[in-house]
């Protein structure tokens, strides 16, 4: 049974981070979506039909071997990009659209497998594998990478190479959340000195109110000489470990209601080991 490794914008058993299905791949005749087809075959030994090629329009010479369609709406962007209760409570709290795009923006496409040839594959967001590999993120069931000399060895190297950063900001998990039933605050945490900023989600058992989670976050950060803005809400988690499930929900009556739309969306970035439908959201409870 095969397990192959799936990053953001491109599918390891079909990156090729060069020019040359066309130039040098391609054989005489062959169009570029049939090299990829054939390069997989031989390299990776996986079947893929030419119909389930598509082309990446952000990214040159790069194939994704799947269809779909994005979850967002075309152009959307900001608030836009979120709705109903989730885009009440974005306004409530004074969410900036910029803040939104950062994780709603540039969602990938959802995966389609043939259980036939793939057994698994997943999108891990790029600071995530960082911060893994830096011992900063949960342990995943993924826990080895492919051997040296590879092809999806050398490209995840280069990937994480691309992210690799000393920044505080960077260097800050976006996750970071206890087990069981514990409250939970949504922040804006930025650097000053790069005038870089992000959104990130705390929780943790022993903080008995909202205003606890906050102020303990920032004196974590404090040393880093990063700014924690007052939270754009909270809510409470329910977070099962053995059974891969979280669930976002309730409010928070210091700084009023958190969009859990988002905060799950930034949670099922860190967490790629869940599967995205065992990470839930519900504007109800307290």
């Amino acid at each position: 049974m095969r397990t192959r490794f799936c990053w953001q914008a491109k599918l390891v058993i079909l990156s090729k981070a060069m020019p040359c299905y066309k130039a040098a791949c391609s054989k005489e005749g062959e169009q570029q979506h049939e090299a990829a087809v054939r390069i997989s075959r031989q390299q990776a030994g996986i079947a893929i039909h030419v119909s389930s090629i598509i082309r990446m329009d952000n990214q040159s010479n790069t194939f994704c071997a799947q269809t779909s369609q994005l979850t967002q709406t075309d152009g959307a962007s900001g608030l836009t990009l979120l709705q109903g209760k989730a885009r009440d409570c974005a306004n409530e709290v004074r969410l900036k659209g910029h803040e939104v795009d950062t994780v709603l923006g540039n969602p990938p496409p959802q995966l389609q497998l043939d259980k036939a040839l793939l057994a698994d594959a997943k999108w891990f967001n790029k600071r995530w594998l960082t911060a893994f590999n830096q011992g900063a993120a949960p342990k995943s069931p993924f826990s080895f990478f492919p051997g040296e000399g590879g092809e999806a060895r050398r490209t995840i190297t280069s990937w994480v190479d691309q992210v690799k950063s000393e920044s505080p900001l960077d260097l800050t998990p976006d996750v970071a959340i206890d087990t069981g039933v514990f409250k939970y605050v949504l922040l804006v945490v930025t650097d000053t000195e790069e005038g870089r900023s992000k959104l990130i989600v705390r929780g943790d058992r022993q903080s008995g109110y909202h205003v606890d989670v906050f102020e303990k976050t920032v004196r974590e950060l404090a040393p880093y000489k990063l700014h924690v803005a007052e939270p754009l809400g909270g809510g409470r988690i329910r977070h099962d470990d053995g059974s891969k499930t979280i669930s976002i929900y309730g409010y928070s009556s210091a700084y009023g209601q958190a969009p859990h739309d988002l905060s799950a969306a930034i949670v099922r970035q860190w967490y790629p080991m869940y599967a995205p439908d065992k990470i839930t959201v519900s504007y109800e409870g307290y």
